[in-house]
């Protein structure tokens, strides 16, 4: 008997040595700040789901008779309360800025008005969903205006800068906003900063910054143009400039670094078909001096763009075609920034939103109409 459980002993230490375990995860500091190391593979992390599908479920869709009999045309931009209300920002419908729908995708209401006026906004930009499901979105003529979720105006806050685009608030009174300066004689044509502000928009920071080359005064300049991508969730701030390679900083919303998500990638070599949708653009009276100045580097950017879900997870998009022809492959990591798994996904997702295990993404369609598509995460 004493052998029989010696034997059954050693046959259980086999297996707990030689079974699969759990990856260990590399991490470095740089500078006192914490950096996850990620590779080519995803990490094995034990009672880590990856698997998951979307299902879609409805979609509002502005070149439908319905939805433009309620005078919603266009759409700039949309966010998602703590209910699944859904705000959809019409800034060409002078008479009602703000579209409400239910979380079913069933017509609410609709309110705010251009004007000059209290409460009103002359060009209304960049719709968010600030704290108490209070609803902000920025005048760039000097405004940012806060309403409840039934319309009502809360406050409106004038704004000195006429460089401001967009307004992000923050949860704890802090303002991330968005610049576009420039200077037609300088090296760079135009620069957007990505700038953390108190309350009473006096600038604390600088998180990132993305310089636009000037193609009046350079002989030469890369097609390939970029932007800083930044989110914001659950307490933390995620900023990325693909031209700095495949690196993500996260900010707390006081401004400090708190870790940088790295991983290695493949590259991917610039197509004929990007240069040729990219030259295109410069198929107009008075730019074809600027079209010839024009020159691809082999490589394409490390990724696309990027979005967070509710539970913290970062999905990255990368500039890899994915299984089908709308598709690219995401990067998908853990609330820890440890990448878990890649999957092909609609391009159109690269600026999704996830609220409550459903996913919801503006798409724009071939007539130029766009459509909020919204999808289930199983």
């Amino acid at each position: 008997m004493r052998k029989l459980l010696i034997l059954v002993s050693l046959i259980l230490l086999f297996f707990c040595f030689c079974g699969p375990k759990q990856e260990e995860v590399e991490k470095i500091i740089e500078d006192g700040v914490e950096v996850i190391v990620n590779h080519i593979e995803p990490y094995k992390i034990k009672g880590q789901p990856t698997a998951f599908n979307l299902e879609e479920e409805f979609v509002i869709d502005s070149e439908r008779d319905d939805i433009a009999e309620i005078g919603l045309t266009y759409i700039d931009s949309f966010g998602v309360d703590s209910e699944e209300d859904i705000y959809l920002l019409n800034s060409k419908n002078p008479e009602n800025i703000i579209f409400r729908f239910n979380r079913k995708g069933n017509f609410i209401d609709s309110f705010g008005r251009q004007g000059q006026g209290p409460g009103e906004a002359q060009w209304p930009t960049s719709l968010r969903i600030y704290r108490h499901d209070e609803i902000a979105f920025t005048d760039s003529h000097h405004k940012f205006l806060i309403f409840t979720k039934h319309g009502n105006l809360i406050r409106e806050t004038s704004i000195v800068s006429t460089f401001i685009d967009v307004v992000t608030p923050l949860d704890n009174g802090h303002h991330l906003i968005e610049k576009s300066l420039f200077n037609t004689r300088a090296e760079y044509i135009m620069q957007r900063p990505l700038i953390l502000c108190n309350s009473e928009f006096e600038e604390i920071k600088e998180l990132e910054k993305y310089k636009y080359p000037n193609y009046l005064t350079k002989k030469r300049f890369n097609g390939l143009i970029s932007d800083v991508i930044y989110k914001v969730s659950k307490g933390k701030i995620y900023v990325g400039n693909a031209d700095r390679g495949y690196e993500i900083c996260v900010y707390d919303l006081n401004g400090n670094l708190l870790k940088k998500i790295r991983k290695e990638y493949n590259t991917i070599k610039v197509s004929e078909e990007v240069k040729k949708n990219i030259l295109e653009k410069y198929d107009k009276p008075g730019f074809e001096g600027f079209k010839k100045k024009i020159y691809f580097p082999e490589i394409m950017p490390p990724y696309k763009s990027f979005f967070i879900d509710d539970k913290g997870e970062l999905f990255v998009m990368t500039n890899e075609k994915g299984k089908n022809p709308e598709e690219y492959m995401f990067d998908i990591y853990n609330p820890k920034g440890i990448f878990i798994e890649r999957k092909s996904l609609n391009g159109s997702l690269g600026w999704a939103i996830v609220k409550q295990s459903r996913l919801y993404c503006l798409k724009k369609k071939e007539s130029g109409y766009k459509e909020l598509i919204v999808y289930k995460m199983n």
